[in-house]
């Protein structure tokens, strides 16, 4: 009876696996597809504080004759880099003087050329900050184009920061003098 028994489930198993062999031979089935990705270059510039490519304004108030007389510091202003190449940051300022809002009928109302000055206050995108620009010294900004930052990494979280610097001397009426100061990412 033993050997019977052995044969009878010796048989089954035999069954079974000829069964589920058959199974997956017959109820599947594969196919195959290369997924080719076509990364181009891609950069993009933004304010840290924003998110976008249009920071809060930096308002520099001045309240007291050594304010004029010694200048006045923004906060600090960060940007973010996102760029899979090298890239350099350029500023300049949009135009070659300040735009005037206030109650003087005086005919001059821009402010001095050399008034608006910036420095890099903090740098992590691995490249080097391009003279006259530091993180010791402001320089001074211009309507031309500056490079501001060469040889930075690729990276998806490059920051950097800067403050500005106003000394608009005394020759100018009270009201609210306003440029846009415009930095371009470039990849290299």
């Amino acid at each position: 009876m033993k050997t019977r028994t052995l044969i009878f489930t010796t048989a089954m198993a035999l069954l079974a696996l000829g069964t589920k062999a058959q199974d997956a031979a017959q109820g599947s089935s594969s196919a195959a597809q290369t997924a080719n990705l076509v990364l181009n270059n891609s950069i993009s510039i933004a304010y840290v504080s924003s998110g976008t490519t249009t920071g809060s304004g930096a308002t520099m108030q001045f309240n007291n004759a050594n304010d004029y007389a010694s200048g006045v510091m923004s906060t600090e202003q960060e940007l973010v880099v996102m760029s899979n190449e090298k890239f350099t940051v350029a500023v300049r300022c949009d135009e070659s003087s300040f735009s005037y809002q206030g109650s003087s009928n005086i005919t001059m109302n821009d402010m001095p050329s050399n008034a608006l000055w910036l420095k890099v206050t903090d740098n992590n995108t691995g490249g080097t900050i391009k003279a006259p620009f530091s993180t010791n010294n402001f320089a001074s900004l211009t309507a031309a184009s500056q490079d501001l930052l060469i040889n930075a990494n690729r990276g998806g979280n490059q920051k950097f920061a800067v403050m500005y610097k106003c000394t608009p001397g005394f020759s100018l009426p009270a009201g609210v003098y306003s440029m846009d100061v415009v930095y371009t990412a470039t990849q290299q």
